[in-house]
């Protein structure tokens, strides 16, 4: 392991560990701010440079506004206290690092941290160690022909915060993360072009390596865990006529389902468990230039039902798609 301070003079060391530390199995809603198992609709926006955080809770509580982070912020909403609640936080890059800024749930402590650089990708947080709290985490892609990087900082049994560093990806790739093995830790994939065709390069923390060919290079990766088993499935979003269609393979029995749900146009991929089943629902956000018009859609996998919820103005960002790639 090696120290914060140390990490730019190693960053061509070749280091892959992980945490001893028991992985948690319990999960939680994507964007749940107030910890009843469902994601709430949230949408950011930039007021006077500053960005702002409307969220309308699933509880039925009042409707509430967070000023957190500036305009170029980069919203990265998770659970770092393990409260089982989301925190909002952003990612601030700067010309020579970058900071995350948490405000916890659990206390309401801002936590202040620096971890990355410029043109990281900080869309990678989340819980690699098993200790249900999410981990700072970037991606750095490499030049041309060299290797690219995942970089967390475990919180786990971590008291001197050693970085770890995980060489996976190539540059041009694009990383997703996901429990896809089901362990209560989150494992490392990459998106890659290959003649044609979508190619994910995953290692897993503990069923280790697997390719899948899946979909194409221009479809969105929006994986969730669709079908309610513990693991994170594979699923794309492809544009075709104007309209997305969501390719979703379940991890428990292999089937590959595809729904058509929302417009390519201008809709905001935005998965979530909107419902409280513990089941990612398929989901949009739609802006509109009528500010009474911008609605979030969303349906189960198997249920055909669609629930909207108007929510946000027309240059609003929805919170849930800050992961979709």
């Amino acid at each position: 392991m090696i120290r914060l301070r140390e990490l730019l003079p190693l960053i061509g060391l070749l280091f892959f560990a992980f945490s001893g530390a028991n992985a948690q199995t319990t999960t939680h809603a994507p964007l749940d701010f107030d910890g009843d198992g469902k994601t709430d609709h949230t949408v950011t926006r930039i007021e006077n440079e500053l960005l702002v955080w409307y969220v309308k809770p699933s509880t039925g509580a009042p409707d509430y506004a967070v000023q957190w982070g500036v305009s170029g912020d980069v919203a990265t909403p998770a659970d770092y206290d393990g409260d089982g609640k989301t925190d909002i936080a952003v990612w601030r890059p700067t010309l020579l690092s970058a900071y995350f800024y948490i405000l916890e749930s659990a206390t309401g402590a801002v936590r202040v941290t620096e971890f990355g650089l410029i043109g990281d990708d900080p869309s990678v947080v989340a819980d690699y160690d098993g200790d249900g709290r999410a981990d700072l985490a970037v991606y750095r892609n490499a030049a041309p022909g060299g290797q690219s990087y995942f970089y967390y900082l475990g919180s786990a049994n971590n008291p001197n915060d050693n970085i770890t560093f995980v060489p996976w990806g190539a540059a041009g790739d694009l990383p997703a993360t996901g429990d896809f093995d089901g362990d209560g830790r989150a494992d490392f994939v990459v998106q890659r072009s290959e003649a044609g065709a979508g190619v994910f390069y995953l290692w897993q923390s503990t069923n280790g390596f697997a390719v899948f060919n899946y979909g194409l290079p221009t479809d969105l990766a929006a994986f969730a865990d669709y079908d309610g088993d513990g693991k994170t499935d594979f699923a794309v979003v492809r544009a075709e006529n104007l309209n997305y269609r969501w390719w979703i393979r379940r991890s428990i029995d292999g089937a590959i389902v595809n729904v058509p749900f929302g417009l390519s146009r201008n809709d905001f991929v935005t998965p979530g468990d909107y419902n409280g089943d513990r089941l990612a629902d398929i989901a949009v956000w739609r802006p509109s230039v009528d500010p009474a018009q911008c609605f979030f859609y969303s349906r189960a996998l198997v249920v055909p039902a669609v629930a909207r919820v108007e929510w946000g103005i027309g240059t609003d960002y929805p919170a849930a798609s800050f992961n979709v790639h």
